[in-house]
């Protein structure tokens, strides 16, 4: 019916019409612009962040790089401080490990591969920081405390890495059958590439090679005999 009514009946429907939803269609813009502002705002809040984390961590790296710990350490409580959560935190704590190991300090660069292998967002780095963390527990005669830390469970890539350093663990304990187990498993023929398969190799030759003998190879079968 509305091609029957006038212009002017038309305008007045209108006219109704916005009177009853106006406020709500101006509601609704109001938020739509104002969810689109807080979004930009939160993207621009995020650059910033990650500009002042790495400014922070070029600062760390200076001080780390010249040996100086105190100066490292206080980039660093400054860096996780301001961003806690960031990448640049983790690997700044990484550097810190180095560090107090190349100080011969173990238990100092033990806590900040701790601190890394437990919380780190980062998958890759947690992996990382873990097995740094567990060949240092094995170097400080703590192997139990290795085997505790290394019982997660990592993608097939990290497989081999975590099975190598589990045999040092167990060869540490005196434990020989599990260690050349361990390395039997990071050897596998299926394992991805990312070990000295030749280092892993001479540890389990020494422990008298793997448990099982690889099958011999079919006999051939007989010549058959020549015709009369």
């Amino acid at each position: 019916m509305d091609e029957l009514l006038t212009d002017q009946q038309q305008a007045e429907v209108v006219k109704s019409w916005l009177r009853e939803n106006g406020p709500w269609l101006v509601a609704g813009v109001v938020l739509g612009a104002g969810g689109l502002f807080g979004w930009f705002q939160w993207q621009e809040y995020r650059a910033r962040s990650a500009e002042q984390a790495s400014a922070l961590f070029d600062e760390f790296r200076r001080e780390a790089a010249g040996g100086a710990a105190d100066g490292a350490e206080a980039r660093l409580k400054e860096l996780a401080g301001a961003h806690g959560d960031s990448g640049y935190t983790d690997q700044a704590r990484l550097i810190m490990a180095r560090l107090y190991l190349d100080r011969n300090d173990p238990n100092k660069a033990a806590e900040y591969l701790r601190q890394v292998a437990t919380g780190a967002g980062d998958a890759e780095i947690r992996y990382l920081a873990t097995l740094r963390y567990a060949r240092l527990l094995v170097f400080q005669e703590k192997a139990g405390d290795a085997l505790e830390v290394l019982a997660v469970t990592v993608p097939p890539a990290w497989a081999p890495n975590f099975h190598a350093v589990r045999g040092d663990a167990y060869f540490a304990l005196g434990k020989t059958a599990e260690a050349r187990s361990e390395y039997e498993q990071a050897l596998k023929p299926e394992a991805t590439p990312g070990i000295d398969r030749g280092y892993v190799q001479a540890k389990l030759d020494d422990l008298g090679g793997p448990t099982t003998a690889p099958a011999a190879p079919p006999a051939p079968a007989p010549a058959p005999a020549p015709a009369p």
